[in-house]
């Protein structure tokens, strides 16, 4: 650990500047500990405890656990502090806005603070770290945020473009998946890829949830259909792609909207009147013919044999042999 320990001298070097967080354990110490008489000190950065005997000729940091880390000599520290108390007395006087901290930085080491302020930063860029871009500090606070350049606007369109025409080539490439007439599906698909990557805002009109390939080609037969003689027509193919192209761009979705709420009215119409007949069956079957059930319970319903001899009775009139038998 010994070989690891650095040594700070009152001399100019590249190599003899503290470091982070070296710089603030120093300043922290010439602030609360140096002028005392105590040998011993301990200060405390981010959670981190530094410990700290000053001797004849050095003064030696530790860290928590006793390690030690540098050692600074007292010729040094004595400018330092010097430095400090000289910027907090210049300070009361002129009462400026220079702090005691920003020249105590300065007489101890401005550049390397600077490097551990850009190293502080490097560490924030996380999750948790939101670019402010060009507006200052003082402009976010006050509102007064300049407007973007062009080409700030333009980056995030072309962006939201890019998304764009990726999901209206995803939906296309579905679509013709799907299709049943893929002879007549794939070309005039493939057409409408190419052109999504030439026209955003066809793009942007295809990925509409409304629009389909199915209704897309009823849409090209019904065209067709127009320029029919008799049951033949004759259509090229740009034609029939320029109609392709036509469909997606038609503003028909209040249209579609309108259909598809007819349409559940209808179901919900045609429900009810389904349920009303299965309704009005079931009763009529549960109805009786009153006179019927009379009838059939006169049947039903055995002759009373009397107690009393019956008396024979005497045809009336003429009889015939069939009579008598």
């Amino acid at each position: 650990m010994e070989n690891n320990v650095k040594h700070f001298t009152l001399g100019p070097s590249d190599e003899n500047t503290y470091g982070w967080p070296w710089n603030e354990v120093v300043k922290r110490y010439l602030e609360s500990g140096y002028a005392g008489d105590q040998k011993e000190f301990q200060v405390e950065i981010r959670g981190k405890e530094y410990k700290i005997l000053k001797r004849d000729a050095v003064t030696v940091f530790y860290d928590e656990a006793g390690n030690t880390l540098f050692d600074v000599t007292n010729d040094r520290l004595e400018k330092e502090y010097n430095s400090l108390t000289s910027a907090v007395e210049e300070e009361q006087e002129s009462d400026g806005p220079e702090s005691s901290v920003g020249k105590a930085i300065e007489a101890i080491d401005r550049g390397t603070l600077d490097a551990a302020a850009s190293e502080e930063d490097k560490n924030t860029e996380g999750d948790d770290f939101v670019p402010m871009g060009k507006a200052s500090l003082a402009d976010i606070m006050t509102g007064n945020i300049p407007d973007p350049t062009p080409e700030e606007v333009e980056t995030p369109k072309k962006s939201n473009a890019g998304d764009i025409q990726a999901k209206a080539k995803q939906k296309l490439e579905d679509e013709v998946k799907e299709a049943k007439d893929k002879e007549f599906a794939d070309p005039i698909i493939s057409h409408l890829i190419k052109r999504c990557e030439e026209d955003p805002g066809l793009a942007e009109d295809i990925i509409q949830g409304h629009k389909t390939w199915i209704k897309c080609f009823t849409y090209i037969r019904s065209q067709a259909k127009k320029q029919a003689k008799g049951n033949c027509a004759v259509i090229r193919d740009d034609l029939v792609y320029e109609w392709a192209e036509d469909y997606f761009r038609l503003d028909d979705k209040a249209l579609e909207e309108k259909k598809k709420k007819e349409r559940k009215e209808r179901e919900a119409k045609n429900k009810a009147e389904a349920a009303k007949r299965k309704s009005g069956s079931g009763n009529q079957k549960k109805k009786t013919n009153p006179k019927k059930s009379v009838e059939e319970k006169k049947i039903s319903e055995p002759e009373k044999k009397s107690d009393k001899p019956q008396k024979n009775k005497e045809p009336e009139g003429q009889m015939s042999l069939f009579d008598l038998l």
